[in-house]
């Protein structure tokens, strides 16, 4: 008996002749519109395919379909991220798990620079003096000469990296094991105090694990130069909220770009808002129609090496 794939409509709509090109005796449960799959249909589910399309409106629909899956084999997901606890849950099963990590790594990497050119520029302040109609000729810094030290060195990491330097920045990137191979410098976390004091932006792109949660404390923010800008796109867990706020509040910190949080969406009441040296957006650095095409083309390559026996990409444990 051959494999049976659950994936949207919407995907199968434009993959389907390919992946029937590439396994002929393939079946398939979709999931359409907003009705639900009939538990018959999981019973005979052994693949399964988030792809983009269903980020954010299915997405709670369609993996409440998967977890029901009782004899899933494989599940290939469209973006990096794995510490969601269904997620978890698929993996304490034994499924195979493959990510579509490093689709969206451009399109994070781009928003990572923008934060800084914006902090640099004070460009919040910019933006109230336009809105008040207020002629306020302002100094800027430039980033060139500037030190940034990136905490989480994989595929969005450096994508971060090499448009920083090409903007004239020096980098080092902070990992598990630093790579002698790798064109930047890269150093061991436990030399994370070293790089907080070296570092005149910080950018967090590291996954949320047992050892980054609550990476990021007082003493963290302590350690960073007056005046350091802190960005973080990986997750909100791996930072002490409330520390941050008083290292924003105290003026240590000279600002922060921030992508994720805590608690998503970001709670009304927070005073997070309501800082003048902080942008917000809303854990969308990534989202964007060409990384979508990245993840599609990275989920139909897997599924063409599954075919074929070949390791697939981005294997998760």
């Amino acid at each position: 008996m051959g494999d049976v794939l659950l994936c949207s409509d919407e995907f199968w709509d434009a993959q389907g002749d390919e992946i029937v090109a590439i396994d002929p005796t393939i079946e398939v449960v979709r999931l359409v519109g907003d009705e639900h799959v009939t538990p018959g249909d999981l019973d005979r589910v052994t693949i399964a395919i988030f792809s983009p399309d269903l980020y954010p409106l299915r997405s709670r629909q369609f993996m409440a379909a998967v977890v029901r899956c009782p004899n899933l084999q494989w599940f290939q997901g469209a973006f990096a991220g794995t510490d969601h606890p269904v997620f978890q849950s698929l993996l304490d099963r034994g499924v195979q798990f493959n990510t579509g990590s490093g689709a969206t790594a451009p399109a994070i990497a781009e928003t990572v620079i923008m934060y800084l050119l914006a902090l640099s520029r004070d460009l919040p302040a910019m933006l109230r003096d336009q809105s008040q109609r207020h002629w306020n000729q302002r100094r800027v810094v430039e980033l060139a000469g500037l030190n940034v030290g990136i905490v989480g060195f994989g595929a969005i990491g450096h994508e971060v990296a090499s448009r920083a330097e090409a903007m004239g920045m020096h980098v080092v990137g902070l990992r598990r094991t630093p790579d002698p191979t790798d064109r930047f410098e890269t150093w061991s976390n436990d030399r994370l105090d070293e790089l907080l004091g070296w570092a005149d932006a910080i950018v967090v792109a590291a996954p949320l694990t047992d050892a980054t949660r609550g990476m990021f404390g007082a003493a963290e923010f302590a350690r960073m130069k007056p005046g350091a800008w802190f960005v973080n796109v990986g997750r909100g867990p791996i930072v002490d909220e409330q520390a941050l706020l008083t290292a924003l509040t105290d003026g240590h910190l000279g600002g922060a770009g921030l992508d994720v949080f805590d608690v998503e969406p970001l709670p009304v009441e927070s005073p997070l808002w309501e800082l003048d040296n902080v942008i917000i957006t809303a854990h969308c650095s990534g989202d964007s129609d060409t990384a979508d095409v990245r993840a599609v083309d990275i989920i139909m390559e897997n599924v063409r090496r599954r075919a074929a026996g070949e390791p697939l990409l981005n294997p998760v444990g």
